[in-house]
């Protein structure tokens, strides 16, 4: 996208940025740049995007410490140091509190520096951008097929953000969908009313008619207008239509968008295959680190460096940025005199993938070579590569491009920590995903051969031997979906959202206590109201007309 025309979009868009963020549910008139050609809209839909330049806080990095993915570490016990430095620094209080469900956990983020309110103001001010085209495509000249791409995109960002945030901010669809759920605002000008909180069901009725109507619009362009990298396309709308039939739970249609998305576009997309990325050298364990007896040869991880670009033949559509996904879990560990915990110039982190995810994978599984960063501290000697790729740690972030100076060995200066930088984007919408969505949806409708053949798909490209063992076909079907989707999609935001909607189970998390070290056990119970976020207090208080959610109970 040439600069001129993002700075026209903009430009357009100026009285919105002029909101603050206590108003950002009532944006100004836009009556002083009102645009006038269809080929204008079409811009203006760039500043709707959440693109990495412009970091857009979809997550703040907490969705997967709220999960059962993540761990925290062990109190480490140095003789070095005569009182305990391990929670010195300012993030950890936040860490503390969404790990441990705390309902009034956005008071410790926003005392370590990390505003969970941005997720709630950056992702209304996006809606507000892909409701402006909206408001005026009728009213301006251009070509029909220009308006038709027009509403396309909008349709589907303004759904993308829905289907988000009702699953941060609003109760289960599968719980109750009379539930509460956000505020919908399908216009970007004021309105004059009060700003409650629509019922989940509403919200969800909202996504379906916007990606239905984006599926049909984007159905009768040009194939050219139905699939351009960077922007909202066919694909992308169906893969979030399929999705958004799975939180449901409408089984028939989401098994239905997810073949046609399988059907229609396998000459686009395909499932990357494992096997390729490690013939090129891309692993965390070196294939001589077992017989080795060179400490930087066991040590040695070389990264994927383009799970998160359009070169991947995975990746539908890409958004965000990396600052986004891994604020905390990629947060170092340091002793009051800020000199690094190290272990042979291995760097501690606080939180680590859990054993019980580590532990769903098999040996052979390739994904534990290539999805995970291998956590150095308190290294193991590696005599047993099959052993310690199950048992040993692993941080809590992968697939995001990694910063290697090249040797794929650690060092004071290569601490195998995300790239930081407004280039480098931070999640994607994946094609495999859509044989994830189609393998649920036929199991939980009786087609366990169905199921177990989409999942196939994906094993031929996770197994050298291109079969998955028996432990990952032998079962329940829906079980085993379910597992297969955790494997496959940790780390990408979407775990919580799906124990959510997959019945809401008992998970318990162990936090060390500060003084002594000594383990505390939390536990979200099942159908626990913390499974539903609190809305922010701050975000109450300027909108007086929100009502909160039930809160959980402080263990």
């Amino acid at each position: 996208m040439k600069s001129i025309n993002i700075a026209m979009a903009s430009l357009l868009l100026l009285p919105l940025f002029l909101a603050s963020c206590e108003d950002f549910l009532k944006p100004r008139s836009q009556s002083e740049f009102e645009p006038e050609t269809a080929d204008q809209l079409n811009e203006l839909v760039v500043s709707a995007i959440p693109d990495p330049s412009v970091n857009i806080n979809l997550t703040c990095g907490f969705l997967d410490v709220v999960s059962d993915d993540v761990e925290t570490l062990a109190k480490y016990v140095d003789h070095r140091l005569p009182t305990d430095v391990w929670y010195s620094q300012p993030y950890v209080s936040a860490i503390y509190a969404l790990y441990t469900w705390r309902p009034d956990y956005d008071v410790y983020m926003r005392a370590s520096g990390y505003y969970d309110t941005e997720l709630y103001s950056d992702v209304y001010k996006k809606i507000v951008y892909a409701n402006a085209p909206l408001d005026y495509v009728d009213k301006v000249s251009g070509e029909a097929a220009t308006k038709s791409y027009v509403r396309a995109q909008a349709y589907t960002l303004r759904a993308f953000y829905y289907l988000h945030l009702v699953n941060v901010y609003g109760v289960p669809y599968t719980l109750n969908p009379n539930g509460l759920g956000v505020p919908l605002r399908t216009t970007a000008t004021k309105e004059n009313r009060k700003m409650t909180r629509n019922t989940v069901g509403e919200v969800y009725s909202l996504i379906i008619d916007d990606l239905r109507s984006a599926v049909a619009l984007f159905e009768g362009l040009e194939a050219s207008q139905q699939y351009r990298q960077l922007r909202p396309t066919l694909p992308m709308a169906l893969l979030l239509l399929s999705r958004a039939y799975l939180y449901m739970g409408d089984w028939q249609n989401a098994a239905l968008y997810a073949q046609k998305l399988i059907d229609d576009w396998k000459h686009r997309f395909h499932i990357q295959d494992l096997n390729e990325l490690l013939a090129k050298g891309y692993s965390n364990v070196a294939p001589t680190a077992a017989t080795s007896t060179d400490a930087d040869v066991k040590r040695t991880q070389k990264f994927w460096p383009d799970f998160l670009t359009y070169a991947n033949p995975d990746v539908i559509w890409l958004y965000s940025r990396a600052d986004d996904v891994a604020p905390l879990t990629a947060r170092e560990m340091s002793e009051g005199s800020n000199a690094r915990l190290k272990n042979n110039d291995a760097f501690a982190t606080l939180t680590h993938a859990s054993p019980d995810l580590i532990g769903s994978y098999d040996a052979q599984d390739l994904r534990l070579r290539t999805y995970f960063v291998r956590d150095l501290y308190s290294e193991p000697d590696y005599s047993d590569v099959a052993a310690t790729l199950t048992t040993g740690k692993y941080r809590a972030y992968g697939k995001l491009q990694i910063s290697d100076d090249g040797s794929g060995v650690p060092s004071s200066a290569n601490h195998f920590l995300p790239v930081r930088d407004s280039r480098t984007y931070g999640q994607a919408l994946r094609f495999t995903e859509a044989y994830l969505i189609l393998a649920e949806a036929e199991a939980q409708l009786g087609h366990a051969d169905k199921a177990l053949d989409a999942l196939r798909e994906i094993w031929k490209n996770r197994f050298a031997s291109g079969n998955a063992p028996p432990a990952y076909t032998s079962g329940d079907a829906v079980e085993l979906v379910r597992r297969e989707r955790r494997r496959e999609l940790c780390f990408e935001a979407l775990r919580w959202f799906d124990l959510r909607r997959q019945g809401m189970p008992p998970v318990t998390h162990v936090w060390y206590e500060l003084t002594y070290g000594d383990p505390q056990t939390f536990t979200l119970k099942q159908n626990d109201a913390g499974y539903t976020l609190p809305m922010p207090e701050s975000i109450l208080l300027s909108n007086p007309d929100l009502t909160q959610v039930e809160l959980r109970a402080k263990n």
